[in-house]
């Protein structure tokens, strides 16, 4: 017969289950903030629990990874959610990290693999605030900085996500950028003439617009 034993202590709850036989085992893995998509690619309508309606894209990984990225009313990411498969948790950039969005619509649209070859060139990295800051991408998938009032260096991996790659800012002295030390570089045919757009997942980050240099 199972035995429970519930130990109050300092306002911690702890509870322990005893059986005969053996330990039961307590599940660590956090609720779902969002829903599960199968892998592909997704134009989205969203309801979430603070704000009105938000229309964007989903993401899902073969790999299990997933993203969320959920425009304002001038197409600047607004919300930016990403699912660890490995830790299976998933990561906000909002202040609220129990904030929880369902999907009011989706739609599986045609998707590709993101080569670093396509991002190769030279680009002027376009904020919110009107502020550019020239940059280069290599074959290599280094992306440079060419501007001394912001200066970084970081590499670009291919990912598992399909229309993504990932980030990584290995030196990164610009202020501007300082919450977006690592995400995802995205390639959004419906934001054109843009070529990708840089967005993270920390608290605070920014959504980046990348337009190519003629």
């Amino acid at each position: 017969m199972k035995r429970c034993l519930l130990v109050l202590l300092l306002g911690l709850g702890l509870a322990a289950c005893n059986d005969n036989d053996h330990d039961d085992q307590v599940s660590t893995e956090k609720p779902a903030l969002a829903p599960s998509l199968d892998v592909g690619t997704y134009i989205i309508s969203t309801e979430t629990d603070q704000e009105l309606p938000m229309a964007g894209k989903y993401y899902s990984g073969a790999d299990g990874s997933k993203l969320l990225v959920l425009d304002d009313d001038e197409n600047r990411a607004k919300v930016v959610m990403s699912y660890d498969a490995k830790t299976k948790a998933w990561q906000s950039n909002q202040s609220n990290q129990a904030m929880t969005v369902e999907l009011a619509h989706y739609e599986k649209i045609d998707d590709q693999k993101i080569t670093l070859n396509q991002l190769v060139g030279n680009y002027d990295l376009s904020f919110s605030d009107g502020t550019t800051v020239n940059a280069e991408v290599n074959a290599q998938g280094k992306i440079v900085s060419k501007d001394p009032n912001c200066v970084f260096t970081g590499v670009i991996t291919e990912s598992a996500l399909a229309n993504t790659a990932n980030y990584q800012l290995t030196d990164n002295k610009c202020d501007a950028l300082k919450n977006n030390s690592k995400g995802y570089v995205i390639v959004d045919e419906d934001l054109e003439p843009m070529s990708f757009r840089l967005v993270s997942d920390t608290v605070a980050s920014k959504d980046i617009w990348a337009f190519a240099q003629s």
